[in-house]
């Protein structure tokens, strides 16, 4: 139900180009379940210290607004404040001062208000306020009521803005306005949902509502953070915490004061307690990236709290009961590690319980085209560019002919490179070709092979030849890096004192 509710207030808001439309379709839907009398959008100028009004709809009217009311800097002050709660129900008009000034300037009769911040970061934005014209009309349970409508108030906002010439004016808004409207007409804000990766998505779709483990599987940069961002999104923790831990970049002698906390006095430097990761994400979810780096000793640590859904801090005696869900992901191969001896087959089949594998962009380059325009407009916003580069089709078929070992992170990498080299525009990716060019290496006819398989022919050449060429190429991606994160040896998936002895057997320096 509460679904379709937000589903039906954000389809309102989102009905006409114009604020006011927009503003009366959503008040004759939110004034069934809210009793008000209007609502009325405003911005905060802080380059003018004043408030300028944009539009106001009540049962009579529904109309855009010029209105500006200068405001002194006491108020400036207080609007600035870090911890102004993104919804505030005034039940007394005259409770608040900044309120109490302005709006009377413009609406008249109003005695009770619900104040939705519009925020981008820290920065405050402007107001969305229902009102009404009796004292003490609103509950807590009317305020939670709107503020998912937060973003997408923004959202029309921003619109707004920029037919009023007034979005140079309010920069944070601009690239908020993008994000969300990739977040409203992409499914679950995930690019490619319905395209190359359909198949995750309704994955996805099968295992968020459940409390079951994930474990997301795939090619360094193919967007497996993305993919644990929907299943919490999507889940009914997703009002809940969300913590982001890379295993691979935790130090060994941290890992449990990182994972589990620790308390005032466990070791020097602990001056008060500390909640670790787990802790932190109680009551949500907890997204383990790079789990095939952790070292066995930490494998048993974690194995426990899995088991136990329990935590002790470092230095502590007491356990603390967790209600946690984690999604687990890794570009390695755990199974192997499993039999090799390096992961432990007990923690295997606790997280891969349920399996996703998310295709590399070589495997769905369908979904290029979108990821393209998709980070044009982030990259944009980035570098503060009036337009987005036009990609002429030549270079569009470039980048979908182009292998991209380094997936979607290669190619934000590229299109950043590309829009540095030339921010109006038409973008080039030639400094790809050379790349691509060597991804193929020849027989002893002279004939070219393609060393990706799904693009290669019948010809084969001897299979020295090909790893030497590949290791190569893995070698030029990385820069000449071999051990690491982002090393030949982790995209190869292969321990790197193995690749540096088969390097020396194949001449390669």
């Amino acid at each position: 139900m509460e679904r379709k509710f937000y589903y039906n207030a954000t389809q309102r808001l989102c009905s006409s180009l114009q604020l006011e439309e927009s503003l009366q379709s959503y008040f004759e839907l939110i004034k069934q379940v809210l009793p008000i009398d209007g609502i009325f959008l405003n911005i905060y100028r802080p380059e003018f210290s004043d408030i300028q009004f944009l539009a106001h709809v009540n049962e009579q009217v529904a109309t855009p607004l010029e209105n500006q009311v200068p405001i002194s800097k006491e108020m400036e002050q207080l609007l600035q404040q870090a911890d102004r709660p993104v919804i505030r129900i005034v039940n007394d008009i005259s409770l608040d001062s900044v309120t109490q000034f302005v709006a009377p300037k413009v609406i008249p009769d109003i005695k009770s208000l619900i104040l939705m911040r519009m925020v981008s970061g820290n920065t405050h934005l402007g107001i969305v306020g229902f009102y009404a014209k009796n004292v003490g009309v609103f509950k807590t349970k009317h305020g939670d009521m709107i503020e998912p409508h937060m973003q997408t108030f923004s959202l029309i906002t921003a619109f707004n803005l920029k037919d009023r010439n007034l979005l140079m004016l309010n920069q944070a808004l601009t690239q908020q306005n993008r994000s969300l409207k990739r977040v409203i007409f992409t499914p679950n804000g995930v690019v490619g949902g319905n395209a190359g990766l359909k198949k995750v998505m309704s994955q996805v779709e099968a295992i968020a509502k459940l409390n079951t483990s994930v474990l997301l599987q795939g090619e360094t940069g193919c967007g497996k953070e993305v993919i644990a961002n929907a299943v919490h999104e999507q889940s009914s923790r997703s009002s809940r915490p969300f913590i982001k831990v890379n295993c691979g970049a935790i130090p060994d002698t941290l890992i449990d004061s990182e994972l589990f906390g620790y308390e005032k006095g466990a070791f020097t430097g602990a001056e008060k307690r500390k909640a670790g990761h787990f802790e932190q994400a109680n009551g949500g979810t907890i997204f383990l990236d790079e789990i095939g780096e952790l070292p066995l000793s930490a494998q048993v640590r974690l194995l426990r709290v899995l088991q136990n859904s329990t935590i002790t801090r470092v230095g502590g005696h007491d356990s603390v009961q967790l209600d946690i869900r984690v999604i687990a992901a890794t570009h390695r191969n755990l199974q192997a590690m499993v039999h090799s001896g390096e992961f432990r087959e007990d923690l295997w089949y606790r997280l891969a319980i349920f399996p996703i594998e998310i295709p590399s962009l070589r495997q769905r380059r369908s979904d290029i085209p979108l990821l393209v325009q998709h980070f044009l407009e982030v990259l944009s916003a980035k570098f503060n560019l009036s337009k987005l580069p036009r990609v002429s089709t030549e270079q569009l078929d470039a980048l979908n002919s182009y292998q991209w070992p380094g997936n979607v992170r290669e190619l934000i990498n590229v299109l950043e490179r590309a829009i540095i080299q030339s921010p109006q525009g038409p973008l080039n990716f030639d400094f790809i070709s050379a790349t691509h060019s060597e991804e193929a290496v020849e027989s002893s006819s002279g004939e070219t092979i393609v060393i990706d398989p799904s693009h290669a022919s019948d010809k084969l050449v001897p299979l020295d030849t090909m790893i030497s060429k590949y290791i190569e190429h893995a070698m030029r991606v990385t820069g000449g890096k071999l051990y690491g994160t982002g090393g030949a040896a982790e995209l190869l998936d292969i321990n790197p004192n193995t690749l540096r002895s088969k390097m020396k057997k194949l001449g390669i320096c």
